[in-house]
């Protein structure tokens, strides 16, 4: 069976990572907006990340994660063809190339990069065979199957959100931006305008979505919920008042 990583684990993990990473190009942790993540893959683990017009039947697939023995099928020059990348290699497609992709190609780059970094915290994880994932000696229903696969990809997306906004970065860009070390929200997801604007900066310059970075501030304790009634006060949408 898979093993199946606690965020703790993964958190003081890729945090190392990123900052191993700056300590190599001598850079201030304390200044840094946005991780370099193509830095940390071609740098820090020497992984070739490429582009190509992936064409596998699935059209779900837009990257590859390459294991140096499955193929990936690529478009090229108007041939189809059945390439084996090296196993140092991440394929994203060419989708991805474009400007305005920026924040979805910097989502599915930290996926492969989890599934890198995951491959080695629990080795079984990728072996290039899908079936030497699982353990040869014990037949498995399909459910079994289908909840490790699963776990599989849950994993590499919570180690690439981890490596996308490590535990320093998201305080230094609270204190940076809010002037504070948690971020306020009333009830479970009301945020005032000018926090909500906030909100929407402080994303962009992390360089991920707003969804992504409100459930790694929940993540690492950074939110502070305050009752929804403060928010219908503060807003003024508390209604008339009525006298009995």
């Amino acid at each position: 069976m898979i093993e199946k990583i606690e965020d703790q684990r993964i958190n003081e993990l890729t945090e190392a990572i990123v900052l191993g990473h700056l300590k190599r190009n001598k850079q201030n942790p304390k200044k840094m907006i946005c991780v370099d993540l193509d830095g940390i893959a071609k740098e820090y683990f020497g992984f070739n990340v490429r582009y190509e017009t992936i064409t596998e039947k699935d059209l779900d697939i837009v990257a590859f994660s390459a294991n140096g023995i499955n193929p990936l099928r690529v478009k090229r020059n108007g041939e189809t063809k059945d390439i084996v990348f090296p196993k140092n290699t991440i394929v994203l497609d060419s989708y991805y190339k474009q400007p305005w992709n920026s924040i979805q190609r910097r989502l599915t780059l930290s996926h492969e990069l989890g599934h890198k970094i995951y491959e080695r915290m629990a080795p079984g994880h990728d072996q290039g065979n899908y079936k030497k994932i699982f353990d040869t000696e014990r037949s498995y229903t399909f459910e079994e199957l289908r909840e490790q696969l699963r776990i599989t990809e849950a994993q590499a997306t919570q180690v690439g959100c981890a490596l996308l906004m490590p535990h320093f970065l998201l305080y230094n860009t609270l204190m940076r931006v809010m002037k504070k070390n948690k971020f306020t929200v009333y009830g479970d997801h009301q945020m005032l305008p000018y926090d909500s604007a906030m909100f929407k900066r402080m994303a962009d310059d992390v360089g991920v979505s707003a969804n992504m970075l409100f459930i790694q501030l929940k993540k690492h304790k950074m939110i502070d919920y305050r009752p929804i009634d403060e928010y219908i006060e503060l807003v003024g949408l508390e209604g008339e008042k009525y006298c009995l």
